[in-house]
């Protein structure tokens, strides 16, 4: 359990650089449009994969530090062995939800990357074939992450 935790903090630090990544091609792309009148083709199609695959990434670390929104001014209000319950369904119904992502986007994924499929832009980069694996990926690092908060949640009570 402590191998899936660390495995997804490791990726989740790791890919959070490519937000400076993002931030630099567009600055570079705002130069080139705004300061020399030469707008490029790809900064704005690669930012986008750039954050993407650091969106998509970084879910199991997300998860790991137990840092998504979450609504807690009604459980705040409510006896702990209540909150345990809520706690399990909602660990269960994400296991499942996102367990049933990652198995519905295998066969697309393997698709895009057979194909190489591309975006059809005027860079018309292989992000599709990029992204789409990197959903069932993201996905499956999550529902790992979260079956270790699951194990852990029964130990506890």
């Amino acid at each position: 359990m402590d191998l899936i935790d660390r495995f997804n903090r490791l990726v989740g630090e790791a890919v959070s650089y490519l937000y400076l990544a993002a931030v630099a091609m567009t600055g570079y792309e705002v130069v080139m449009r705004y300061l020399f009148n030469a707008p490029t083709t790809w900064a704005f199609e690669a930012t986008i994969m750039v954050c993407a695959v650091a969106y998509l990434l970084s879910g199991g670390y997300v998860t790991q530090k137990k840092a998504h929104i979450a609504i807690t001014s009604v459980s705040e209000r409510l006896p702990k062995a209540v909150v345990w319950w809520l706690e399990l369904f909602g660990l269960v119904v994400g296991i499942f939800a996102i367990g049933l992502l990652a198995y519905a986007g295998f066969r697309p994924a393997l698709l895009a990357i057979e194909l190489v499929e591309r975006t059809g832009s005027a860079w018309n980069s292989p992000m599709p074939a990029i992204v789409k694996p990197l959903i069932v990926v993201g996905a499956t690092l999550i529902v790992l992450q979260l079956v270790v908060h699951l194990v852990r949640h029964l130990r506890g009570r």
